[in-house]
């Protein structure tokens, strides 16, 4: 009996494919196209911290190859409210003080769950139907999103008002984006070290994260890993549609096809 071999799709929006434009992802079409089983952890809107989990749950699950897309540095992980912790964020608040803050903060997040912490449903990402993603800990989202209606986010997050004005209150005086820039690339970059070291074949897309001087934070990495804008440049595959990947579905073997080639997909992706 054959199996085939796995790639894990890690990233935020550009990476994710869309439940509600099945089939028509660069990582359907790519798996399609080289005989490979999708493992798709991608999703919409979140952030880099969680893409490290996505990469330490790839190398859990034991896959073949895994493609990597950091995004940008906007986002933010809070932990999800609900009548229990609620009660405790009340005793918080009577017991909080110069002495004590620390020692008696929420620790909602398991550590030893990785990305099931996260919060995917309802959330249109193929990713969100992963039966492991259960009784999440942790909203991890762009900041704009969960600060302002726009995005619509909040029909399920359900932020209090406290909490959409606390997150307004910290971007507009204690958010610094290159600080922020900064945390995110180590993240990634040693989240890469532990993929390197699982001897799993994989590519990062290197921009926009590593842009600028924080490019010395990933160069450790040889070429064959890494791919740089002018290499290839996703984000210019935009037009027609309003897919969650962004781009337009015309567009997705064109992805696909770099992937594959960048990969040796067609050499190397054959049954087990």
């Amino acid at each position: 009996m054959t199996t085939r071999k796995k790639i894990a799709i890690c990233g935020a929006s550009w990476f994710t494919s869309d439940l509600k434009f099945p089939r028509l992802s660069f990582g359907e079409k790519l798996a399609k196209k080289v005989g490979l089983e999708l493992v798709s952890l991608a999703r919409g809107g979140c952030s880099n911290f969680t893409i490290a989990l996505q990469i330490d749950k790839a190398i859990e699950l034991g896959v073949d190859y895994v493609v990597v897309g950091p995004d940008t540095w906007d986002r933010v992980e809070i932990p999800i409210l609900n009548s229990v912790n609620e009660e405790q964020s009340a005793w918080y608040r009577k017991r909080f003080n110069w002495a004590d803050w620390f020692k008696i903060q929420r620790r909602g997040y398991k550590l030893y769950r990785g990305l099931s912490n996260i919060q995917y449903r309802p959330h249109p990402d193929l990713s969100s139907k992963h039966e492991f993603l259960t009784d999440p800990t942790t909203i991890s989202e762009s900041l704009n999103n969960l600060a302002f209606p726009e995005a619509n986010v909040n029909d399920f997050y359900k932020l209090n008002d406290e909490q959409i004005t606390a997150l307004k209150l910290y971007m507009l005086n204690l958010y610094d984006s290159n600080i922020k820039q900064q945390q995110d690339c180590w993240i990634i970059s040693d989240a890469c070290r532990r993929l390197q070291q699982s001897g799993i074949p994989f590519i990062i897309f290197v921009h926009p994260l590593f842009a600028g001087a924080c490019e010395k934070n990933i160069n450790w990495l040889p070429s064959e890993n890494t791919v740089y804008s002018t290499e290839f440049n996703y984000r210019l595959l935009t037009g027609k549609g309003n897919a969650r990947f962004h781009y337009d579905p015309n567009n997705s073997d064109i992805f696909a096809d770099f992937v594959i080639k960048k990969l040796n997909l067609t050499q190397d992706s054959k049954p087990q």
